[in-house]
C-alpha cells in the first residue's frame, strides 16, 4: 500500500495536535467528497501540515487489483469493487496517523461507511455540481460519468448526472465531522482553515469523551 511520507517537521502546535488525537484513541483523516472536490489535491497538503502521511483509497486498490478503477468496473462490476474498497479500509484503519483519500463512493456502502464513522474523523469536501463538471469533464478514469457503453458525456450531461449522484449521496457527505467549501479561497488558505477546524474538533471531542468518564 503506498503512503506518501511528508517531509517537514511537525511544528510544537503539531505536537499539541497530536496529543489531543491520541487521547482519542485514533489518528485517522478521512477525506470524503464526491470526484474532482480536492481530495487528491488537499490531502497531502493537510497531511504535512499534520505531520501525518497520505493514503490515497483508489491508488491502493489499482495496486492490489492490478488494474484501474475503470477496469475493475468494467471487468468485475461496481459489487466486486465494494468488496475490494472495503478490504482495504480495513488494513487502513489499523494504521495511525494517515489522512486517508475515500473514493467518492466509498460512503453509499453501508460496512465501509460505518467503519470510517467509527475508526476516525470524516472531513467532506465539498464542491457546486457546475464546479465538479468543469473539473471533470476531460476525464477518462471516472466509469460512473460515462454514458452507456462508456460514450463520452457533455459537460451538460456531465453536471446534470453530478446532480443526480449528488442528491443520493448529500446525506452521508453531510454526516461528516467537519465540512469545508473547497471553491471559495486558495488551496493553500483552504488546508490552513481545514488543519485548525480539525484541530478544533478533535479537541473539542477529547475534552468531551474526559468530561464523560
Amino acid at each position: 500500500m503506498k503512503l506518501y511520507k511528508t517531509c517537514a517537521k511537525p511544528q510544537v502546535k503539531q505536537r499539541d495536535f497530536e496529543h489531543s488525537v491520541v487521547k482519542r484513541e485514533h489518528t485517522l483523516i478521512f477525506l470524503t467528497g464526491f470526484s474532482g472536490s480536492g481530495k487528491s489535491t488537499i490531502g497531502p497538503l493537510l497531511a504535512n501540515s499534520l505531520g501525518y502521511e497520505f493514503v490515497d483509497l483508489d491508488q491502493s486498490i489499482e495496486k492490489s487489483a492490478g488494474k484501474s478503477i475503470t477496469r475493475i468496473f468494467a471487468e468485475n462490476g461496481e459489487e466486486y469493487f465494494r468488496a475490494l474498497e472495503l478490504r482495504t479500509l480495513r488494513e487502513l484503519v489499523e494504521q495511525k496517523r494517515l489522512v486517508v483519500s475515500l473514493g467518492g463512493g466509498v460512503l453509499e456502502n453501508d460496512p465501509s461507511y460505518a467503519l470510517i464513522q467509527r475508526s476516525g474523523t470524516m472531513v467532506y469536501l465539498k464542491s457546486p455540481s457546475k464546479i465538479l463538471a468543469r473539473r471533470l469533464c476531460n476525464k477518462t478514469d471516472r466509469p460512473l460519468l460515462r454514458g452507456e457503453r462508456g460514450r463520452k458525456l457533455s459537460r451538460e450531461e456531465i453536471e446534470e448526472k453530478i446532480t443526480t449522484i449528488l442528491a443520493k449521496r448529500e446525506p452521508r457527505y453531510t454526516s461528516a465531522d467537519i465540512t469545508i467549501e473547497t471553491d471559495v479561497k486558495r488551496i493553500g488558505s483552504t488546508v490552513e482553515e481545514l488543519t485548525r477546524k480539525i484541530e478544533r474538533y478533535v479537541r473539542n471531542t477529547s475534552a468531551t469523551a474526559e468530561n464523560q468518564q
